[in-house]
């Protein structure tokens, strides 16, 4: 299955890069199968707790980040053909996305759109589609909780 490809699932990951992945097993994953990335770090120097990041970008379309060796936020955007299981996909009208979910809501302060179901969305202004999704553990839903670290 090709990556750009996998389904997208809230709560869980990809198909077949799962959520609290150690970063390790996610760079071996992506060796085995031929994938390049990049690394980034981000030191989150003055932050409380400072706990840095780090993230893979993998063929300008998924960013994944971990934080103490797990993989907390799967990040898609560009060309990532995989979709949500409601159906809801990049590329796709913010609109049709509005209709499947309406426990979407937008967030003033994080400039996207929320769902109950488990998932971000950002869109793209200047064509109204959806530009991104966002999947994470659900230690996310409580800063109070996600920001211990105990995941």
């Amino acid at each position: 299955m090709k990556l750009l490809e996998q389904n997208v699932r809230p709560f869980d990951g990809l198909d077949e890069i799962k959520l609290l992945s150690s970063l390790n097993d996610i760079k071996e994953y992506l060796k085995k199968n031929n994938v390049k990335f990049t690394v980034e770090y981000q030191s989150n120097k003055g932050c409380n707790p400072e706990v840095p990041w780090t993230i893979l970008h993998v063929e300008n379309s998924i960013s994944l980040m971990f934080a103490k060796d797990k993989l907390w936020q799967i990040y898609l955007e560009e060309d990532y053909k995989g979709i949500l299981p409601n159906g809801i996909r990049i590329g796709m009208p913010i609109d049709e996305a509005l209709k499947i979910d309406p426990s979407l809501k937008f967030d003033d302060w994080n400039e996207n759109f929320e769902s109950d179901n488990g998932y971000w969305l950002e869109d793209d202004l200047t064509n109204n589609t959806v530009l991104s999704i966002s999947v994470f553990i659900k230690e996310v839903l409580d800063d109070d909780v996600f920001y211990r670290y105990e995941w």
